[in-house]
């Protein structure tokens, strides 16, 4: 695995990963939004505290054997992901400015109409999130 430019390490903001729907889903299916969202933030916490497994999934998904590899992957992987994976509006705005030149509406785009919060918050706050690292 090559890396080619590190964004982080750039301190270029960006958006990593994401859970996406539409707000029409949202409203229909709050519980399956929020069982998502939870087993999303317990996935993360796998990725964290369990380099072996992950390093398992990353050689079948990624197609990797190689023990210095995977390791470097899982490195690459631990240090990008968020414990807590809040999205950042600042990483929002750089994928629409790359989207302007090609798709007008992009143009007028307010990265807070693309970010609803609300699940992981509730997670947030009810300690859950906290709790599964101590």
């Amino acid at each position: 695995m090559r890396v080619l430019a590190n964004m982080e390490e750039m301190g270029i903001p960006f958006q990593n990963s994401a859970l996406v729907t539409t707000q029409r889903f949202i409203a229909k299916n709050p519980e399956v939004m929020r069982r998502l969202t939870k087993s999303f933030v317990e996935g993360i916490h796998l990725i964290k505290t369990n380099p072996e497994v992950t390093k398992l999934a990353i050689g079948k998904y990624m197609r990797m054997k190689e023990p210095k590899d995977l390791q470097e992957a899982y490195e690459i992987l631990s240090d990008l992901t968020q414990r807590k994976p809040y999205p950042t509006l600042e990483g929002f705005k750089n994928i629409i400015a790359e989207l302007s030149p090609k798709v007008p509406a992009a143009r007028t785009a307010d990265p807070k109409d693309f970010v609803d919060v609300r699940f992981l918050e509730e997670l947030d706050r009810s300690g859950f999130i906290d709790g599964l690292y101590r």
